[in-house]
């Protein structure tokens, strides 16, 4: 009898408790935190350690790559491992990962450490935090909320991270990654309350359709992902070559993200009114228009203006792209595969565009984004389309 008291079950996440919603929300702004740190993260490494486009690009990319096979391990052990003990092991992981990286200075030393900080770290909590709240019965909403915070958190890191780096360099910043990953585990005594949570193998519907359209959508997600990933990443330094200092790319970075978070807003307010292909098409179509605004960049007011469309049209997308993802996903088993889509599509983004750019011209970086947000049109649309009319 008392050991039941001790267990929770899937049950309890389908209608959580509000402290619950809090701490997903909250342990997904850390799982997320370094992708959405990355290119003032990049921008300071490079300043610190006089890395170049190419360096910059396999940093970023294997730290994401580490998350995206922490993900895809995650179809195993995210049914059978216990969650509450998983996610202390990958928080535990995160803080002292990124507290090494500020006394780690050679690249090869440093490329290894953040792969292995994100596969064990916040590759491991993201999948399954991710994994939780793919068991909420309405994630869109959630989903939206957490990205307003992540939003939030990421105007804060493109104001701090500048200041730490010219006060106390890349060690300030690395203490405090490492302070930000410590709250985490606080969060995780209102998550679990103290329980154990095994969940029990999810298994796969038999219907081949109700499976492939998932699939898809994941795909659409990696080609997605590869296009925000491959501007994402170089933001920093597309200022630095149209001539704005760190301090003033940061600002123009925190203004986009915060005024960017009305995205995330609009889509948590309208919810399923208009359904989900409306609002997709409109985030694609002026994600492409936003990534020939930094081709041509000539000011620090454009500049600022392209940063809050970007985040504005990206984050009204994510919400009703990964809750299609959601509805679509009869048998529970893919949302788990999200992270790795993301991470995937995060990863190979930075070092397609690294590969790609030829000295500093890092704008280069917003014509593959481009090409990218085309394809997981064609690739995201008619699914979309065959949910929405579908049901009718």
């Amino acid at each position: 009898m008392s050991s039941k008291k001790n267990i929770l079950n899937a049950t309890d996440f389908e209608t959580p408790k509000w402290s619950m919603l809090i701490a997903l929300i909250w342990l997904s702004l850390l799982g997320y935190l370094s992708l959405n740190i990355q290119p003032m993260f990049l921008g300071a490494l490079s300043v610190s350690y006089d890395f170049n486009a190419s360096q910059l690009g396999f940093l970023g990319g294997a730290e994401l790559g580490g998350a995206c096979l922490a993900s895809l391990f995650a179809l195993y052990w995210f049914p059978r491992l216990n969650l509450s003990r998983v996610a202390f092991l990958a928080l535990l992981v995160a803080v002292l990962g990124n507290l090494l990286t500020g006394w780690v200075t050679n690249f090869s030393y440093l490329i290894v450490l953040r792969f292995f900080t994100a596969f064990f770290g916040v590759g491991m909590l993201n999948a399954l935090i991710l994994g939780l709240v793919g068991l909420l019965k309405n994630p869109e909403r959630v989903i939206a909320i957490a990205i307003i915070c992540q939003v939030l958190s990421i105007s804060v890191a493109m104001v701090g991270i500048p200041l730490l780096l010219e006060r106390w360099e890349m060690k300030g910043i690395a203490i405090c990654l490492a302070l930000v990953f410590m709250s985490g585990f606080f969060a995780l005594k209102f998550l679990f309350r103290g329980k154990s949570l095994i969940l029990g193998n999810l298994s796969l519907d038999n219907n081949y359709i109700t499976r492939i359209l998932p699939m898809v959508l994941l795909a659409g997600l990696i080609v997605f992902s590869i296009g925000v990933g491959s501007i994402w990443a170089f933001l920093e330094r597309i200022g630095n070559g149209a001539g704005f200092s760190m301090t003033d790319t940061g600002q123009a970075l925190a203004l986009g993200s915060f005024i960017g978070a009305l995205g995330a807003l609009l889509a948590a307010v309208i919810g399923q009114r208009i359904g989900n292909l409306i609002p997709i098409l409109i985030g694609l179509f002026g994600l492409i228009l936003v990534c020939f605004m930094f081709v041509s960049i000539n000011s620090w007011l454009n500049y600022t203006i392209a940063a809050v469309l970007l985040n504005f049209f990206w984050n009204l997308i994510l919400p009703y792209l990964l809750g299609s993802i959601a509805s679509s996903d009869r048998s529970g088993r893919f949302m788990v595969l999200v992270p790795a889509a993301q991470g995937g599509g995060y990863a190979l983004g930075p070092v397609i565009s690294g590969l790609v750019i030829v000295g500093n011209n890092y704008s280069t970086s917003a014509l593959i984004a481009a090409v990218a947000f085309v394809i997981s049109l064609v690739i995201i649309v008619p699914v979309i389309m065959k949910l929405s009319y579908g049901e009718k």
